[in-house]
C-alpha cells in the first residue's frame, strides 16, 4: 500500500524509505491527514541548498536563475497561472533556455543541472518549463528545505489509511453511462460504481480504455507527460564514517544521512545521473543496500509530473477535470505536483465533487 510511499527494511534493525520521504512544515493538509490518523513527526537536518562551484560572473548568472524563478512565484497565482501577463510565453521557456540566453556556459549549465536535475526535479533542465516551476514554488514546494518526516515513513500514513482495498485487480478499462460506471479487469470482469476515481500516474493510465473516449485535451496529456528518472538507494555501514548530517551533492546525485546516529546513508540520483551506478556517487563499500528505479517499477514507470515547455498552459491545468463520472485524483492534478500534500490536496477536491455530485 502506498505506491511511491514504500518503506524496506535494511539490514537487520534498520528500514529505508525508497520513494517519498520528507514534508514542509507549510504542508497543511497533509500534515492535518497526518494528525487525524495519529502518524507523527520529527525534524531532520534540512537539505541544504547546493552551491556550485562557480565564481565571478558564473556564479552570478547561477544565482539569477533562482532569483528569476522567485520572482515569477511572487507574481504567479498557482491556482490560476494562466492569468498572469505573458503566461504561454513563460511556459513555453525551459530552465536551461533562459540560462542560454543570457550566455551561460557549459559550467553554469552543468551546475544547474545538477540543482535542478539531479537533485531535484529528476529531468533534464532543457525539459523543464520555467513558469511550471515557479508555480509549482508558488504553491509550496521547496526542494531544499523540506526538514519533516514522518515517524514509520510516509508507509505508515499509507498503512492508516488502506482500509478495505482490493489488491492484484488490474484495471484495464473504465466505461461509463448516464446512471454510472464499470471497472473492467484484466481478467474479465467488472465491477459496477455510481462514479470512479483515478489516483494512477499518467504514465499508467495511458494502458486504461476509457469509453466515451477522453477529451482532447487530456489525450494530449497522455501523450506528452513527461516522469522523471530516479534511483533511490539505501546504504547501511558497519558504523558511520560521516560527519552528523552529512549531505553531498554533485553529478552522481545527493548523498544524505537520512536519521542521526545509524550507520545509513541514502542516495537520491535524479535525471542523468540516475543512469548511473548507484555506489559511484559514495565511495566506500556499504555492507548492505536497497534500491529502486522508479523508471523501471511497472505500476509507476517514472518518478513524478514534470511539466515541459508548453504543457501548463496547454493541459496541465486541466488534469483536474472530470470526465463524466470518472475522476481525477493524484498529485499531478493538484497545484503541487510530485509532492505528498499535492496528493492529499487533490484527494480532498475529488472526495467534495463527488459529495457535491451526489
Amino acid at each position: 500500500m502506498g505506491g511511491r510511499a514504500w518503506r524496506v527494511p535494511l539490514g537487520q534493525e534498520d528500514k529505508f524509505d525508497l520513494g517519498c520521504e520528507r514534508l514542509d512544515a507549510g504542508h497543511a493538509a497533509l500534515l492535518a491527514l497526518a494528525e487525524e490518523v495519529g502518524v507523527g513527526t520529527w525534524a531532520a537536518e534540512g537539505w541544504p541548498e547546493p552551491e556550485p562551484v562557480l565564481e565571478g560572473e558564473e556564479l552570478a548568472l547561477f544565482r539569477a536563475l533562482g532569483d528569476e524563478i522567485r520572482s515569477l512565484a511572487a507574481r504567479v497565482d498557482p491556482l490560476r497561472p494562466l492569468d498572469l501577463e505573458g503566461a504561454a510565453a513563460l511556459d513555453r521557456h525551459t530552465l536551461g533556455g533562459w540560462l542560454e540566453a543570457q550566455g551561460a556556459s557549459q559550467r553554469v549549465l552543468a551546475a544547474a543541472e545538477i540543482s535542478y536535475g539531479v537533485a531535484s526535479a529528476s529531468v533534464p533542465i532543457s525539459a523543464m518549463s520555467l513558469l511550471a516551476f515557479a508555480a509549482k514554488q508558488a504553491a509550496g514546494a521547496a526542494p531544499h528545505g523540506l526538514r519533516l518526516r514522518f515517524r514509520g515513513g510516509p508507509a505508515a500514513l499509507a498503512e492508516r489509511l488502506s482500509g478495505d482495498v482490493r489488491l492484484g485487480a488490474h484495471v484495464v478499462g473504465l466505461e461509463q453511462n448516464a446512471t454510472g460506471a464499470n471497472v473492467v479487469l484484466g481478467d474479465g470482469t467488472s465491477l459496477r460504481c455510481v462514479r470512479a476515481v483515478v489516483a494512477v500516474p499518467l504514465t499508467l493510465q495511458r494502458e486504461i480504455g476509457f469509453e466515451p473516449p477522453l477529451p482532447p485535451h487530456r489525450r494530449l496529456a497522455l501523450e506528452r507527460a513527461r516522469y522523471g528518472d530516479v534511483v533511490k538507494a539505501g546504504l547501511l555501514f558497519e558504523e558511520p564514517w560521516w560527519e552528523p548530517g552529512f549531505v553531498s551533492v554533485s553529478a552522481s546525485g545527493i548523498v544524505y544521512e537520512p536519521a542521526p546516529g545509524r550507520p545509513v546513508l541514502g542516495v537520491f540520483a535524479g535525471a542523468d545521473a540516475a543512469r548511473r551506478p548507484v555506489l559511484e556517487a559514495v565511495g566506500p563499500v556499504p555492507d548492505a543496500f536497497v534500491a529502486a528505479d522508479w523508471t523501471a517499477e511497472r505500476f509507476s514507470r517514472g518518478s513524478y509530473l514534470i511539466f515541459g515547455p508548453g504543457d501548463l498552459t496547454e493541459w496541465g491545468r486541466r488534469l483536474a477535470e472530470p470526465h463524466g463520472r470518472i475522476h481525477f485524483a493524484g498529485a499531478e492534478t493538484s497545484d503541487l505536483p510530485s509532492y505528498m500534500e499535492g496528493a492529499v490536496r487533490a484527494g480532498e477536491r475529488v472526495a467534495r465533487e463527488v459529495a457535491a455530485a451526489a
